[in-house]
C-alpha cells in the first residue's frame, strides 16, 4: 500500500510536468514548421547577392549573420516601427536600414531586398552609358536607389546597367532588352514582381499607355 501511495504521488507531480514539456516540443515544433513555410512562400528571389521577400523579412535584427544593408520597398501604404522610430511609407517608396539597425516586420504589402555580405565579385557591361531620365532616391559606396520612369511611347537611349534588382510596380510593354538598337518584342513587366538583372547595355522603349515605374536597387561598379 505505501508502494501505492508514493507511486501515486510521483505520477500527480512528475507526468503534468513531462507533459508539459512534451506540449512544449510540439508547439515549438509546430511554430518553427510554421514559420518555414511562411518565409518560403514568401521568398520571391534568393541568389548569391541578395534575398528578397514578399510582404516577409530576411532579418529584422540589426547584425544578422551574413546580411548588411535591407530595403524596404512599399506596395502600398505601410507603417512600422525601428529603431529609428515609425516609419511610414506609401507605393514605390523605399526605407533603407544598415547593418546595424533593427526594425519590426512591416504589416501590409512590401519587398524587403537584404543584400548579402559575401558574395561572388560583381561584373560589369562592357562600355558605360549612364541611363538618363531616371532619379537616384538613395546611394552609398555599395548601391544605388532610383525610380527608373519612362512615359509612354518614350524611349530611354542606349545606357548601362550593373547587377541590379528590379521592383516592378506597374505592368508596361518594352522593348526587348536583349536587343541594343530596341527591337520591339513581348517584354512585358508584371506590377508587383522583382527582377535580379545581369550586367547590360541595351535601348529601352516604353510600348504601353502607362508610364514604366520601376525601383531599382543596383550595384556600384568602377566605369
Amino acid at each position: 500500500m505505501k508502494n501505492y501511495f508514493l507511486a501515486l504521488i510521483f505520477f500527480t507531480f512528475f507526468y503534468p510536468i513531462s507533459w508539459a514539456k512534451c506540449a512544449s516540443i510540439s508547439v515549438f515544433s509546430k511554430l518553427e514548421i510554421t514559420k518555414k513555410v511562411i518565409e518560403t512562400d514568401s521568398v520571391a528571389l534568393d541568389n548569391a547577392y541578395m534575398k528578397v521577400l514578399r510582404d516577409g523579412a530576411a532579418c529584422t535584427l540589426a547584425n544578422t549573420p551574413n546580411f548588411g544593408t535591407r530595403i524596404i520597398v512599399a506596395l502600398d501604404k505601410i507603417k512600422f516601427k525601428s529603431n529609428r522610430g515609425t516609419t511610414k511609407i506609401k507605393r514605390g517608396e523605399i526605407a533603407v536600414f544598415l547593418e546595424n539597425e533593427s526594425y519590426d516586420l512591416p504589416k501590409g504589402s512590401y519587398f524587403e531586398i537584404a543584400l548579402k555580405k559575401v558574395h561572388p565579385p560583381l561584373t560589369k557591361p562592357k562600355e558605360w552609358f549612364e541611363p538618363m531620365k531616371n532619379t537616384i532616391i538613395y546611394e552609398n559606396d555599395e548601391f544605388r536607389v532610383f525610380e527608373e520612369r519612362l512615359n509612354p511611347g518614350d524611349e530611354r537611349p542606349l545606357h548601362s546597367h550593373a547587377q541590379r534588382v528590379v521592383v516592378r510596380l506597374n505592368q508596361v510593354q518594352l522593348t526587348d532588352p536583349r536587343y541594343s538598337i530596341g527591337k520591339p518584342g513581348t517584354g512585358i513587366q508584371v506590377a508587383n514582381t522583382v527582377k535580379f538583372a545581369e550586367p547590360m547595355v541595351h535601348v529601352t522603349k516604353n510600348l504601353s499607355k502607362i508610364p514604366l515605374f520601376n525601383i531599382v536597387i543596383e550595384y556600384k561598379i568602377e566605369h
